[in-house]
């Protein structure tokens, strides 16, 4: 069995030594008589998913360069257990086992894959326990009245319009506004098909009213 060793020291205490971990994980392997194929190590939080180490070892591990994965504990692998279950999913589609020394896991063995399915059933009911929370939370909120999801921002099509057929660039409306060019473009093509389906004598009153707020916006700003 070729194997590879994974270890990861955290940023946070600096005097730690992958050499610490790497130790018992190369005495598995002999215990095992399974050759060590590489050694990966990383020096950062456990929190960032760009582990330059961790995603040289999981290439190769795609590349079919080893038969199993020797890690010291699952907080150094993985940064929780739905992330855990998917990465032994994908491994044991590869026909790859995982080790993890201090929780006892062991996929090339019956009770290590048992105590596998366990560890997968809980992250799965974690994972419905969440989203069924999340539900709750968003079903309570807006019971009460509260309006979910991104806030649309709001400008008056209008408004904008009239500046432009006054010379006002689209970037001067957009910092006057606070909107992007694309959106203060978006705002005049829809104020240009509704005016078109608006009746003519509507129409004067509508421009009427739009010039008095440009005029009272606008005064003195130029």
């Amino acid at each position: 069995m070729r194997a590879f060793l994974y270890a990861r020291v955290s940023t946070i205490d600096k005097d730690q030594n992958p050499e610490v971990q790497f130790s018992e994980l190369r005495a598995f392997c002999k215990f095992r008589g399974w050759t060590v194929e590489s050694e990966f190590v990383d020096r950062m939080s456990g929190s960032k998913s760009q582990r330059p180490q961790w995603q040289e070892m999981l290439r190769r591990c795609r590349r079919r360069e080893c038969d199993a994965v020797v890690v010291f504990r699952f907080n150094r692998f993985a940064r929780s257990t739905k992330d855990l279950v998917n990465w032994l999913e994908e491994f044991a589609a590869l026909g790859i086992e995982f080790v993890s020394l201090h929780e006892s896991i062991d996929t090339s063995t019956p009770m290590g894959k048992l105590i596998f399915k366990i560890t997968a059933a809980i992250a799965e009911f974690e994972l419905d326990m969440l989203k069924e929370n999340v539900r709750a939370g968003l079903q309570h909120a807006r019971a009460r009245g509260k309006v979910l999801g991104r806030p649309r921002r709001i400008g008056n099509g209008e408004i904008i319009l009239a500046l432009r057929k006054d010379g006002w660039s689209w970037e001067r409306i957009s910092r006057k506004y606070a909107l992007s060019v694309s959106t203060a473009k978006r705002l005049v093509r829809k104020e240009e098909k509704r005016v078109k389906n608006v009746p003519q004598n509507a129409m004067q009153t509508v421009r009427k009213q739009t010039a008095k707020s440009v005029s009272k916006k606008t005064h003195g700003k130029r």
